[in-house]
């Protein structure tokens, strides 16, 4: 058995000693609140257990250790939604700031303020989508996304594309036309 055979058979055996320890303590932070994933916490825990696996740093008390390594998960994901939202939101009032002039068919919606609309539609996709979207919308390219995420690039460019269609969709209901001929 080689080196990351047995390094991956202690994480395995760690994990799975301590995955409900690991769950409890995420799921007293009540994550879905505030829009984070579970298992993005999840996956961000077996990741830092598996650097320090890989590191051959040797723990006394696994159970506080581990407590320690879930809460910088979870300040580490809050932080991370803090830093997209904000981006985000600051991006999309420019765009449509930049935009609205030019989108045909906003006439019946003359009252209402065209960014909240987007925003709303944006809001109105499935979580892996809206992430993805919300990030192109930002003038990121695919390969950055997927690096971002540590996604493929076939996964986001299918992520991508489906939110893209669904906005269109949310934005052609609500009779915004978006495409028109030049």
């Amino acid at each position: 058995m080689n080196w990351d055979e047995t390094k991956d058979k202690e994480l395995a055996a760690i994990i799975e000693r301590f995955s409900g320890y690991i769950r409890a303590n995420i799921l007293k932070y009540n994550p879905r609140k505030f829009g984070i994933e579970i298992d993005d916490v999840l996956q961000d825990v077996k990741i830092k257990i598996w650097k320090i696996i890989r590191h051959e740093k040797k723990i006394a008390n696994y159970s506080s250790y581990i407590k320690k390594i879930v809460d910088t998960s979870i300040i580490d994901q809050f932080r991370k939604l803090k830093r997209e939202e904000g981006v985000y939101l600051f991006e999309k009032n420019r765009k449509i700031a930049e935009s609205r002039q030019s989108i045909p068919g906003t006439a019946l919606y003359a009252e209402m303020d065209l960014k909240d609309l987007v925003g709303k539609a944006v809001d109105g996709l499935i979580e892996s989508r809206r992430k993805v979207v919300k990030l192109y919308l930002l003038n990121m390219s695919i390969e950055e996304i997927s690096l971002y995420f540590n996604w493929s690039k076939d996964k986001t460019r299918n992520l991508l594309y489906r939110g893209l269609t669904d906005l269109k969709k949310i934005l052609k209901e609500k009779n915004i036309d978006y495409e028109h001929e030049d």
